[in-house]
């Protein structure tokens, strides 16, 4: 998997409700990283692991023979792991539902959704019940992969920064749950223009900034996973 932690967990989950043995391994660095909060929802939903110390990589899964559905609350905050879930559910019969306290970002669930899956979220608050029936008839379709906020977030601030600046950022996602950069900014006082804004699949903008005196402004802890 080289360094790449989300892959990993993604992959897992994809493959846990098969039945079929699975060795993972990585980079180094990757090597490092515990995998529990992945690891424990997809055991529930039938598949096993042996783990270095520590839920671990390298590491071996056994599928699920069968998957059950699951319904769980995330312990945190984490996009990864819920998508974990719903890769997992795709080819478990029966609803799986996810349970977030505090909503995260939801391209996975767009996507299948996109792709043909039964997909039903329901907010409450500031969490989200997401639901996913198993065994759907998935169809390919053209998918459109916005530019990534979190990317273009290093111009746009550099452009509110830099006296004298413009700066324009094309095609990028502006999916409620990733802008929390980007309304603080305006709580700020950043001059921010969204053109040619339109869906598809993904909210997306073109994103304009211009250099702005900007004054500090109270953070928002609770708004942490929308922030980049």
């Amino acid at each position: 998997l080289g360094n790449s932690g989300p892959w990993g967990r993604l992959l897992l989950g994809l493959l846990a409700p098969h039945d079929m043995k699975v060795f993972l391994t990585g980079a180094a660095s990757l090597r490092r990283r515990p995998m529990g909060r992945v690891i424990e929802p997809l055991s529930r939903m039938g598949a096993s692991f042996e783990a270095r110390q520590g839920n671990r990589l390298p590491l071996l899964m056994r599928g699920a023979a069968p998957p059950v559905p699951i319904r769980y609350e995330l312990p945190v905050a984490s996009a990864q792991v819920k998508s974990a879930i719903l890769l997992a559910a795709l080819n478990t019969p029966g609803t799986t539902t996810v349970i977030e306290r505090e909503a995260t970002r939801d391209h996975s669930e767009r996507m299948l959704r996109h792709l043909g899956a039964h997909v039903r979220v329901t907010r409450a608050g500031k969490g989200a019940e997401i639901a996913l029936v198993g065994c759907p008839e998935l169809v390919g379709k053209p998918i459109t992969v916005p530019a990534d906020p979190s990317s273009a977030a290093f111009a746009i601030v550099a452009g509110l920064t830099v006296p004298g600046s413009a700066v324009t950022m094309q095609g990028v996602g502006t999916n409620p749950l990733r802008t929390g950069l980007f309304a603080t900014l305006g709580e700020m006082g950043a001059d921010l223009t969204f053109a040619n804004a339109r869906d598809d699949g993904e909210p997306i903008a073109d994103i304009t900034a211009r250099h702005s005196a900007l004054t500090g402004v109270a953070g928002h802890p609770e708004g942490g996973p929308s922030l980049l």
